[in-house]
């Protein structure tokens, strides 16, 4: 009677755990490269993104959601829920000095075994893909199949053409994508965004339907160089031919009235590089206003192809039981290629000839196209905030996040703070494991999202960030940060993001303990983590091009050196053959 009794107890303790683990919930995390806080059309902004709108409607959307100012860094903590400097990202290889990288928090590489979101769920029985863009340390170092990911389809790199291997950048010679670890060649056709949704069907589809997944899809889209077919370019046109300096204030206004930020909130000053649009030139108002087509023609692309692959798990019946959660990786570009001053520019354009790119007016964005917004569109992505990726503004650091999932309730928007390492531990808890890991900086955003709780982070309690000297510090409402030269001054600042969200005015002086404080906290962060700070005069736009010289003298080290002996000869001889001329 008692075996009886128990048998029959553990049945019936056993019968919902099985349903329990069969209705586990799929996750899907999307990742857009360089969208800007208002560039979804649920935030307010001018490209069509239906799909990224219709998940906001039945979820939620965050206000104050903050990621690192580099792409690396911010992949690296959005895949370890730990700070970039704890694993080795505290920058991108292209703006790493090479003296930087004997430090542990600048290394550039992951040891086999350092715990991932991908291995994390994998190791619960979650079947884990990824396809687009992985380009997190040193490229084919630190590919997602050694970190838990049953299938990988990647570019490894911070971007590169969308079409095929040709390189954005005179620092490689081709653009590396590889499968499950191995070098491949894309195949004819391809297109970023049509390409890696694709393989994530195809992997979806050999995958077990009785398992979860954890997809972890990752646009190329909207980095430069800006790509899209011409009928996506040409449905934008005249929409931004009204010029950035209206269209930013545009953009404020959008912003107040979704409640994205407070009434009396004020735009911060462009950088005083940024071109006046009335002073340009008819021509080069028409371009400008091309490049942003482009540039929304391609946000709506990839929210066409996601599209593609909501409606195919919603035909496999999968939809309903999967989180999805959008969010960008950094603020939005400001540079690009071609378009330099000077003997920097002459070099660039050589460059772009030598390698196919253009930037030709009537095919802009399409195959061979290098095509990007500039820094005075960047800062109309980035409305209503201080300028863009790269810096330690608002504009580099916050960035759009849309989560929706089973049993979530519709939300208006979410204003508490909330950061980039917070996503793995949300992730364990949509999974149904315990978010609280002593190697996880993170806190879940399930009570936030649920309604349970306004905010995860009390008042008092503080999160840093720092890539390339870029640093800030948030506590509550409070900002304390430093932008180094040239968009800086490289003093630091403190803002009260709750009234001031612009970034308009230094409150450091008028509340000085509360900045000193924060400095400290800063600091205590800073040293916890591995901090190295950078000199003086570094600037990481010009660093690109000191690494490009090193590695260009270090390919044609020879051809260099015989250069220089015949350039050194032919001065010798000729010196020999004047004073012999001057002699009497």
């Amino acid at each position: 009677m008692k075996f009886a009794l128990a048998t029959a107890l553990a049945i019936a303790t056993a019968i919902p755990a099985m349903a329990q683990d069969a209705a586990r919930p799929n996750i899907l995390l999307v990742l857009l490269d360089d969208a800007g806080f208002m560039d979804f059309g649920a935030y307010g902004g001018d490209a069509s993104t239906p799909n990224i709108d219709a998940l906001a409607d039945r979820g939620a959307i965050f206000s104050r959601f903050y990621t690192s100012p580099q792409c690396g860094p911010s992949r690296a903590m959005l895949m370890t829920g730990r700070d970039n400097h704890e694993v080795g990202l505290g920058s991108i290889p292209e703006t790493l000095s090479p003296e930087m990288r004997q430090y542990p928090g600048y290394s550039m590489r992951w040891e086999d075994g350092l715990p991932t979101i991908a291995s994390r769920l994998k190791e619960e029985g979650y079947q884990t893909f990824i396809s687009g863009k992985w380009g997190i340390g040193d490229i084919g170092q630190n590919l997602p199949h050694r970190f838990g990911f049953n299938r990988s389809f990647v570019i490894d790199a911070t971007g590169g053409s969308n079409y095929d291997h040709t390189p954005y950048l005179p620092l490689s010679d081709t653009t590396n994508w590889y499968e499950d670890g191995k070098p491949i060649t894309l195949p004819e056709g391809f297109y970023s965004s049509e390409g890696i949704v694709d393989r994530m069907i195809n992997y979806l589809d050999e995958a077990d339907p009785q398992k979860p997944f954890f997809s972890f899809l990752s646009f190329q889209a909207i980095h430069f160089p800006i790509q899209v077919a011409p009928e996506y370019r040409d449905r934008y046109d005249g929409r931004f031919d009204e010029g950035w300096d209206e269209m930013r204030k545009q953009r404020l206004e959008r912003a107040v009235d979704l409640g994205l930020v407070p009434d009396g909130t004020e735009l911060a000053p462009l950088p005083a590089s940024s071109r006046d649009w009335e002073n340009l030139s008819p021509a080069d108002q028409s371009y400008w206003a091309r490049s942003m087509q482009v540039n929304a023609g391609m946000l709506e692309a990839a929210d066409h192809h996601l599209g593609r692959l909501l409606a195919h798990l919603e035909a496999q019946g999968k939809l309903d039981n999967t989180f999805v959660i959008v969010t960008s990786d950094n603020g939005p570009e400001s540079i690009g290629i071609g378009n330099a001053p000077g003997a920097e520019g002459v070099a660039q354009r050589w460059w772009m000839r030598q390698t196919g790119w253009n930037r030709d007016f009537e095919t802009l964005g399409e195959r061979n196209t290098m095509t990007f917004i500039g820094e005075e569109w960047a800062s109309v992505s980035a409305a209503p905030f201080a300028l863009f990726k790269f810096t330690a503004t608002e504009g580099g650091l916050r960035v759009p996040l849309v989560i929706s999932g089973p049993n979530l309730p519709d939300s208006d928007v979410i204003d508490g703070r909330a950061h980039v390492t917070d996503l793995v531990p949300t992730m364990l808890d949509f999974a149904g494991l315990d978010p609280v890991t002593p190697d996880i900086r993170g806190r879940s955003l399930l009570p936030m999202l649920s309604g349970a709780r306004a905010a995860v982070y009390g008042d008092d309690e503080a999160v840093g960030f720092e890539v390339s000297g870029n640093a800030a510090l948030y506590r509550g409402n409070w900002k304390i940060s430093r932008i180094p030269t040239p968009l800086g001054d490289g003093k630091w600042h403190m803002y009260d993001l709750a009234t001031d969200p612009g970034e308009t005015t230094d409150l450091a002086s008028a509340r000085p303990e509360l900045f000193q404080d924060m400095l400290n906290e800063y600091l205590s962060y800073a040293d916890e983590v591995g901090v190295v700070p950078v000199s003086a005069d570094y600037n990481p736009f010009k660093q690109v091009g000191k690494n490009v010289v090193r590695k260009k003298a270090r390919e044609h080290w020879p051809g260099l050196l015989v250069a220089g002996l015949v350039t050194l000869t032919f001065l010798f001889v000729s010196f020999r053959w004047f004073r012999r001329r001057l002699r009497p």
